[in-house]
């Protein structure tokens, strides 16, 4: 695709980004919607420094990820309801100068659990993070009885409290059947690919089990659940979603996906083998 001085920017925030697949999925639809833009990759720990780059470049959409999605939303002009609610951003669009945030995640993470009776069931879900408010949102909303482990009980406190649920350390997971289990951090992604946060023998079968992380498109965990039984829930699936909203949020435009999840299946298994 060739670039004019009126091609315009847009881009994707994280520290580090250098994983990301949006430039490739984003790129792609530029390409074949006969857009004038280009994504590129913005890699800074300081979310103020990339907020004010937004604003000078201009910068037209932002795909906001880790560790940014919470620290972003005091710096924009105006938030979503349901991005406010969930307490965390990942998509900033720039209309004249005024960024506005959403969370498309939640299409994403929607999309993923859509075959998945949530109401009245057990969940399972590990982080308190970004990603992991919005699948909590959910959750709630959807009527499940959430259980959240993480790491740090205070950011885990703070989940449950806006949502609602219960605390659980590892040694307590025998003792609640779970019927769903959600890994919403980077536990078993590359090059890490070993980890995985849930023990094997818990995963029962008949059970799902969602994994945000989607490279490699297998994880550890969905491995385990797949041997186990288990229902396995790629985070491909919720990564592609949330990206063809956060183009529709800016284009004003309806997009098919289908052609673009084997584009990223592809790019994902090429970058598998590079790295094993």
């Amino acid at each position: 695709m060739e670039f004019s001085p009126a091609t315009k920017l847009t881009a994707v925030f994280g520290d580090p980004v250098s994983h990301s697949l949006s430039p490739l999925l984003h790129n792609a639809i530029y390409a074949n919607e006969k857009v004038d833009a280009v994504m590129l990759a913005f890699g800074n720990p300081s979310i103020e420094k990339l907020v004010a780059a937004m604003r000078a470049l201009p910068i037209y959409l932002a795909a906001v990820t880790m560790p940014h999605k919470q620290t972003i939303m005091p710096l924009l002009d105006e938030i979503e309801e349901e991005a406010r609610a969930i307490g965390a951003v990942n998509t900033v669009v720039n209309r004249e100068g005024k960024l506005h945030g959403y969370n498309t995640d939640i299409v994403g993470i929607a999309e993923a659990l859509s075959g998945v009776v949530l109401k009245g069931t057990n969940v399972l879900l590990v982080g308190a993070g970004g990603a992991a408010r919005t699948v909590a949102y959910l959750l709630k909303r959807e009527g499940a009885n959430i259980f959240c482990a993480n790491r740090e009980r205070a950011q885990a406190d703070e989940l449950l409290h806006t949502f609602g649920g219960t605390f659980v350390e590892p040694e307590q997971f025998r003792e609640t059947p779970f019927d769903v289990i959600v890994n919403a951090t980077p536990i078993g992604m590359k090059p890490n690919t070993d980890a995985t946060p849930f023990p094997e023998e818990l995963i029962r079968k008949g059970s799902s089990v969602f994994d945000l992380v989607y490279s490699p498109l297998e994880t550890k965990l969905l491995a385990s659940a797949a041997r186990r039984g288990a229902r396995t829930i790629s985070g491909l699936t919720l990564f592609l979603a949330q990206g063809i909203e956060q183009e529709r949020l800016w284009l004003g435009t309806r997009i098919e996906n289908g052609q673009y999840r084997e584009l990223l299946e592809a790019k994902v298994h090429e970058r598998d083998a590079k790295l094993s």
